[in-house]
């Protein structure tokens, strides 16, 4: 019988301790005035999982590049360029042809086809150009932020007429069960299926693992590459039109800071940025515990520096307790 090891099936551990901790952390608070009747509140739920749908679709992305051994400076900046491309062909279309539905399909595809030409083209300059990961998507970042700002005319784009479509009205609503939502949890499913079922999921952890003997193996690492920052755009793309949709809008300003938050959550969660390390349920976790952060922050008006210290303390314990575990 083959030998399937507990490292592939467990849950991860260090993830679950952090969420236990933040939410205990934010619990000792509840004496404050106040504190019960809103970080419990079913209301303070439907706007931690409304917040929190962007980044966790990112970071689904974020974790097969990590996996790979890579990492990805320029989702923020893709998320600003879909949500301005996005606008841009919904009036266009809307004007040629007056259809409202055939506008918003056609945008929300031209949407999601733009962060996956930006990862694409992120695989291209890592597996054709040989660039390091981080150079090529520091590269992409203002390339996207860029062609965003100029598209836009340096300008906040809204709907022609003020006239907003119903889907974006229900996607940007906070509630629960909101299609947004809904999505993410599809996407998830698929990635984990993709990471745990497929062959070119086994062939991610090899290649971030050692990709030297990936190679030997016969695994082709630059299909592997490519198509893993593809999906990734595909991703940060389905990312950005959530964004269109809770925004309402076309804004080159988008996203800001959105990639280190979501490094920052993927890693939390137990992925390894040296590559070949991490799941969908710590990734989810990991951005669920930095949305718990910055709500209770909020909520019980703790001095806004302790998010900062708190978010880099996780970091730093995760990391250094799974480096330790590896040795």
């Amino acid at each position: 019988m083959p030998d399937v090891s507990p490292k592939r099936l467990a849950l991860p551990a260090g993830p679950w301790a952090g969420f236990a901790a933040v939410l205990l952390l934010f619990a000792a608070l509840l004496g404050y005035e106040g504190g019960h009747g809103t970080f419990l509140s079913g209301g303070n739920l439907e706007v931690l999982l409304h917040e929190g749908t962007i980044p966790a679709v990112v970071a689904l992305g974020m974790l097969l590049v990590l996996i790979s051994g890579g990492i990805d400076l320029s989702v923020g900046a893709v998320v600003a360029l879909v949500t301005v491309v996005t606008m841009r062909v919904y009036t266009a279309v809307l004007a040629s042809s007056g259809s409202g539905p055939e506008a918003s399909l056609t945008a929300v595809a031209a949407g999601v086809l733009a962060g996956g030409l930006c990862g694409v083209a992120n695989g291209l300059l890592v597996t054709r150009l040989d660039l390091p990961p981080f150079v090529a998507t520091l590269g992409m970042f203002g390339v996207a932020r860029g062609l965003a700002v100029w598209l836009a005319e340096r300008t906040t784009l809204a709907f022609p007429g003020g006239v907003t479509p119903d889907w974006v009205v229900t996607v940007g609503k906070t509630s629960f069960l909101n299609p947004g939502l809904l999505s993410l949890l599809i996407l998830a499913a698929l990635v984990a299926v993709l990471l745990h079922l497929t062959v070119f999921g086994r062939h991610l952890y090899a290649v971030g693992s050692n990709e030297a003997t990936a190679r030997l193996c016969g695994v082709d690492v630059r299909r592997t590459k490519l198509g893993v920052y593809a999906l990734s755009g595909l991703l940060t793309g389905w990312a950005g039109v959530l964004m269109f949709a809770h925004s309402n809008s076309g804004n080159p300003t988008l996203g800001e800071q959105l990639e280190l938050d979501v490094i920052t959550a993927v890693v939390i969660g137990g992925a390894s940025l040296g590559g070949g390390r991490g799941t969908v349920v710590g990734a989810l976790l990991g951005v669920a515990i930095l949305g718990l952060i910055k709500n209770g922050v909020s909520l019980f008006n703790v001095p806004v520096e302790m998010q900062y210290i708190l978010i880099g303390v996780l970091l730093l314990a995760n990391v250094a307790l799974g480096r330790r575990r590896g040795r």
